[in-house]
């Protein structure tokens, strides 16, 4: 079959930089995780347990966790890794499967206890046991991932329940889910959905008259209200594709907002008024079946609908979702809607996905404003953006020993966009060329270069609060390239970029250096704090645009970042005392502490 032809090419290319000879097995999956989570991009960065938690007699393991303090949420991710899966055939894994790997993560709460007796305090692990120990019964939500290299085509959902929790909601990531999540962010998939047929129901909406007939636009906007338990079935048989462009698609019952929208469908006195009650969605799509009810009157049938996405809107999809799989009756209850056909001309000389990009990102922009969103997703079309991608698309690295530049380093300006550019090539030479030309190791994508950054800049702990936090912190500190409110924005220049790339590679080397000593615990943490710290001390012997020149840090530095890496840690576990390192580290007082304590005792090494 074609699509499982795909399949096995798009893993291919996902494999390679995974599974090498040099790589033990639990660094594959460490590896492996790493990368899916790149993918994920959730508000709180997870910490990856090194080892992870297993306990082979009691059927429990957790590879990476997050707690959000404030919310009272916790992530467990639990990864299932099957070394006979292979870029030659599809290996997949079913329901019963998906649940059991899903269980382990919740046999962690539910031993707690007899996890927290017998757990050794030193061990990275028990900051995740002490969490759990002291705030599981006041937990308003569990979050489990489960993380497979195999191939989830069934695709149902998975219920996992917890004792005394009321929010536990389970997420399948799978190779073909990022699969469809890379395709998705570069285009406007081709799905057909035929209302008429395949749920024998369709809905209206009126047109929105164009200023002046403008015939040159590029888009049709509809106007009306869908059915909610149309929308239920669209999404009980299409699930995350429907909604793969949302900026907020991850999709579950989850926050006051969610569980407002839940009981709101359970009152039969108040459903009938949730038209009145929520915002609606907005909706986008390539084209449509749509014909006029009446001659004369500007009212639309909505039969069938290709590339149909929910662009905002996704948790009240959710919401209503779940209400439809628990029976409640949906049949007097409607959505307000909103449809956007995007016109892009075939025949035009820019790039067709790119223009879909640039409106379906305004579209989400604007119409997601009342709800948290992920900037980095909403200002991938920043002039800021698409300058540092032009410049990664056409500097060539310093060429070495008198040799001419063969490579380039390749900026991800969307999720997955580096492995759409080979896709989209023929397989044998054309890809091959394309690698040299941009080789796997110099990827670099928009939150990385954030978290990097900063922390060269003297905010580790921005950094240690993940890439959203980063980004965010990234753009204002760049403001004078793209701030529509800035008088005169500036250029962005060579120099800027080749600074911004040795400041990558900086990072990179550090975390390299990191992972040769085989720390125990907070890598991360440990990382951004140590280049920091070089920063800080040493900055003005390290020259970043020499750093560019060389494509290295000078091999002088590499016992002084030993020595601070060592410090950093040992700092880390102390300082916190009886609190979680993790959060500790994401608070400016354990920065300016650090410099307070140790800074004078690093100052010499060189």
């Amino acid at each position: 079959m074609k699509e499982d032809k795909q399949r096995i090419e798009f893993f291919k290319d996902f494999l390679e930089d995974i599974e090498s000879p040099d790589k033990a097995t639990a660094s594959i999956q460490g590896t492996f995780l790493e990368k899916m989570l790149n993918f994920m991009e959730r508000p709180e960065e997870p910490e990856v347990l090194i080892p992870p938690y297993i306990n082979s007699s009691k059927k429990i393991a957790i590879n990476a966790y997050s707690y959000d303090k404030e919310s009272l949420t916790l992530d467990l991710y639990v990864v299932d890794y099957d070394f006979d899966q292979n870029a030659k055939e599809i290996l997949t894994i079913n329901k019963a499967e998906i649940t059991e790997t899903g269980t382990k993560a919740k046999r962690f709460i539910t031993n707690i206890k007899s996890i927290q007796s017998s757990r050794d305090h030193s061990l990275q692990d028990y900051e995740l046991v002490k969490i759990v120990a002291e705030n599981h019964k006041d937990l308003e939500e569990v979050n489990i991932f489960i993380i497979t290299n195999r191939y989830y085509l069934a695709n149902k959902p998975v219920d996992i329940t917890i004792p005394g929790i009321q929010n536990v909601n389970t997420e399948v990531w799978d190779i073909d889910r990022v699969h469809q999540l890379i395709t998705s962010e570069q285009g406007i998939q081709n799905d057909h959905i035929d209302f008429e047929e395949d749920f024998n129901n369709t809905f209206d909406m009126m047109f929105v008259p164009e200023p002046n007939n403008d015939a040159t636009s590029n888009f049709d906007c509809y106007i009306g209200y869908i059915p909610a338990e149309l929308l239920a079935r669209a999404y009980d048989v299409w699930g995350p594709k429907l909604v793969e462009r949302n900026v907020r698609s991850f999709l579950q019952v989850r926050g006051g907002t969610n569980k407002g929208i839940r009981n709101t469908l359970k009152d039969s006195s108040q459903k009938k008024m949730f038209v009145a009650y929520n915002n609606g969605i907005s909706t986008i799509a390539r084209s449509g079946d749509i014909e006029r009810i009446k001659d004369g009157i500007n009212l639309y049938r909505i039969k069938g609908l290709t590339g149909w996405q929910i662009v905002n809107g996704g948790q009240t999809t959710a919401s209503i979702h779940q209400a439809y799989k628990e029976e409640v009756d949906l049949s007097d209850v409607y959505v307000q809607a909103k449809l956007t056909i995007l016109k892009v001309d075939e025949g035009i000389t820019k790039d067709k996905h790119s223009l879909e990009d640039e409106m379906v990102s305004r579209i989400s922009e604007y119409a997601n404003t009342q709800n948290k969103i992920n900037k980095s997703d909403l200002l991938a079309n920043t002039r800021f953006m698409s300058d540092l991608e032009k410049f990664s698309r056409s500097t060539w690295m310093p060429a070495l020993k008198g040799r001419k530049p063969e490579s380039k380093w390749y900026f991800e300006r969307a999720r997955g966009q580096y492995m759409v550019d080979i896709n989209r090539r023929k397989r044998g030479k054309e890809q091959n060329d394309f690698k040299k030309l941009y080789p796997k190791d110099k990827v670099i994508t928009k939150v990385e270069i954030a978290k990097y950054f900063m922390s060269w800049e003297g905010f580790p702990h921005v950094s240690s609060k993940g890439g959203e936090e980063a980004f965010k912190k990234f753009m204002e500190f760049n403001k004078n390239f793209w701030k529509s409110d800035v008088s005169t924005p500036e250029n962005l220049s060579l120099p800027v970029y080749q600074k911004i790339i040795a400041r990558t590679i900086i990072n990179n080397r550090v975390k390299e250096i990191v992972e040769e000593m085989k720390l125990k615990g907070y890598k991360a943490n440990v990382v951004y704090y140590t280049v920091a710290m070089l920063h800080h001390l040493y900055g003005k012997e390290i020259d970043l645009i020499k750093v560019w020149e060389e494509q290295s840090l000078s091999d002088k530095w590499e016992e002084v970042v030993r020595i601070i890496a060592s410090k950093t840690l040992f700092f880390l576990r102390e300082s916190a005392g009886e609190r979680n390192v993790t959060q500790w580290a994401k608070q400016e007082a354990c920065w300016v502490q650090y410099k307070e304590t140790d800074a004078k005792e690093l100052k010499g090494l060189i």
